[in-house]
């Protein structure tokens, strides 16, 4: 699936079982949307906890409370970002419960900055500083937008999982990316 394609309960269903007036049950409703979202919000969970075990507990818990919504027949507008903000508030209170929310987003960073490239030990180590030291300039809303985006959410859709507007997120993004910009214009 595109990711820039909203997901939404109409994709699930196939169009010959509702033409036939027929929808498929609750379970292979959840077990369909669990094999197309699994992957990029487990990506999205390891990156924020750093463990691969938690972030599939989050992923797990997260599709139970969607079972939850749906079969109270709450109505959801946008299951993907929905399933994002989800995983996104457990995986926060998980981070704020250990008291490792900064080092997190901090760590993600790092890691996707430094992944494209092969250089010594010596030469990542000071990039990491580097980046380490970049980031502190930004505030958790700034990190949170810088995240969302690069996992290929819309400004509208991260504003929904972070209970902001698409404009407020496009004001983050644009002062994150000016702060961690200067910051490494000046150590350059």
């Amino acid at each position: 699936m595109n990711r820039s394609t909203a997901l939404n309960l109409a994709q699930v269903f196939s169009l010959d079982s509702v033409e036939a007036g027929r929808t498929p049950p609750l379970e292979e409703t959840i077990v369909e949307l669990y094999a197309t979202m699994r992957v990029p919000l487990l990506s999205y969970a390891y990156q924020v906890v750093g463990s691969t075990g938690e972030a599939e507990d989050l992923v797990q818990v997260a599709f139970l409370r969607l079972f939850d919504q749906l079969r109270r027949h709450t109505p959801i507008q946008n299951l993907r970002s929905w399933l994002y903000r989800v995983v996104h508030n457990l995986a926060i209170d998980h981070l704020r419960r250990q008291g490792k929310e900064d080092s997190a987003v901090t760590e993600w960073v790092t890691h996707h900055t430094l992944e494209t490239a092969a250089h010594s030990a010596e030469h990542d180590l000071i990039q990491r500083q580097r980046i380490a030291g970049s980031l502190e300039l930004l505030n958790i809303r700034e990190k949170r937008c810088l995240m969302l985006r690069a996992e290929g959410l819309s400004y509208k859709e991260i504003g929904d999982v972070l209970s902001i507007s698409a404009k407020a997120v496009s004001v983050y993004l644009a002062r994150g990316l000016k702060k961690f910009e200067v910051r490494n214009e000046r150590r350059a």
